[in-house]
């Protein structure tokens, strides 16, 4: 028998915000989320004697909650909008698309002015001397130590990987195409950390990254920052409702998929996916990501898309079942274990530490 769903009012949203640990939330702040097209607005329903009522849509308690998990990582309008829509939340996709387009616009600005600073460091000219000023800033970044420095998770030389990163803000930044050597290229996937992908295998299954190296060099089609705002622009809304569930499994599903790969092998960088762990900490991503996919599909590479995300769908389920393990006494994981070899003993134990830290949990997570 069907149950029906339950009517929400303004308390009720305002006591899943509490119950989710969020005790400031307040009616004022919930008017600037609608405001902000982050949450429904609610419709008069009828009257309580000479009182209005106002119901909201069913799930708008879940919505709230999400939206105040994510503003715990941003608090950019713009970027939340997105997540929210990529979560398969109601919200509108004009507003989403303009949205989506005012972050890349942004980037695109930042890194102009970032390269026009650069080149007046330099002494040199923007335009002119583009290349010059990329590798200056490719070096600058290379060096880099502390905080805010680039990942490190291949070693190579100092000169290498300056090379490598002004051939990354070539392609990525900028949608250049340069002309580098597959040895070249090979130096790229170690600076990316993304090498170990051409030799460790996922259970049984191939090597994911294949082919050339220098095929990386292609991407700068549908991957650059100019090229992803493009495909936001020119996109109809059919492809970007095409593009929803795509973009949230690559965004949602893939860092848990990496998470759990990790805790499995005891290997942060395991096949080359150790980038992706924390994909969805970082709201930004879940724009990067629709721009990606439909970019990818512009780009004749549908294909390799929807394989990404099929093979993504039945993780949730597996780490469903896992949890399960949680439930078990002690004694008895002691007993199901002790017949097993000590590889598997410390797999398991991984795995069960990183359930209880909730490394697995579906994003948002926890802001460090």
């Amino acid at each position: 028998m069907a149950v029906e769903p339950r009517v929400l009012q303004r308390d009720d949203l305002l006591r899943a915000a509490m119950s989710a640990g969020f005790g400031t939330m307040t009616e004022r702040r919930l008017e600037d989320f609608r405001q902000d097209g982050l949450m429904p607005r609610p419709v008069r329903a009828g009257n309580d004697g000479r009182r209005p009522v106002w119901i909201y849509p069913v799930g708008s308690d879940q919505q709230l909650v999400q939206l105040l998990r994510w503003r715990e990582h941003t608090q950019n309008v713009d970027v939340l909008r997105v997540v929210l829509w990529v979560e398969g939340f109601p919200v509108a996709l004009d507003a989403v698309r303009a949205s989506a387009t005012a972050v890349l616009t942004t980037l695109l600005h930042e890194v102009e002015q970032d390269l026009q600073t650069e080149a007046s460091r330099q002494g040199l000219d923007p335009v002119t001397e583009q290349d010059a000023v990329m590798s200056a800033v490719a070096t600058t970044m290379a060096a880099k130590r502390g905080k805010n420095a680039l990942p490190r998770p291949i070693r190579v030389t100092a000169d290498e990987r300056a090379t490598a990163v002004a051939h990354l803000l070539q392609i990525f930044a900028l949608g250049k195409q340069p002309d580098v050597t597959e040895e070249e290229a090979e130096t790229i996937e170690k600076v990316l950390g993304v090498s170990p992908g051409r030799r460790q295998r996922v259970e049984e299954a191939d090597p994911w990254l294949t082919g050339p190296a220098s095929a990386l060099v292609d991407a700068a089609d549908f991957v650059s920052l100019p090229k992803m705002a493009n495909a936001l622009a020119d996109a109809t809304d059919s492809e970007w409702e095409e593009a929803r569930s795509p973009a949230a499994a690559l965004f949602l599903q893939l860092p848990v998929v990496t998470r759990t790969m990790a805790a499995l092998t005891g290997k942060g960088n395991f096949a080359g996916m150790g980038g992706y762990i924390v994909l969805d900490s970082e709201p930004i991503m879940a724009v990067f990501m629709v721009a990606f996919v439909l970019g990818a599909r512009r780009a004749d590479w549908s294909g390799n898309v929807e394989g990404l995300t099929d093979s993504l769908a039945p993780w949730p389920t597996l780490v469903g079942e896992m949890k399960q393990v949680l439930d078990m006494p002690q004694h008895e994981l002691d007993h199901n274990l002790a017949g097993h070899g000590t590889e598997m003993r410390d797999r398991t134990q991984r795995i069960i530490k990183a359930l209880l830290n909730g490394e697995l949990d579906p994003a948002p997570r926890t802001p460090c």
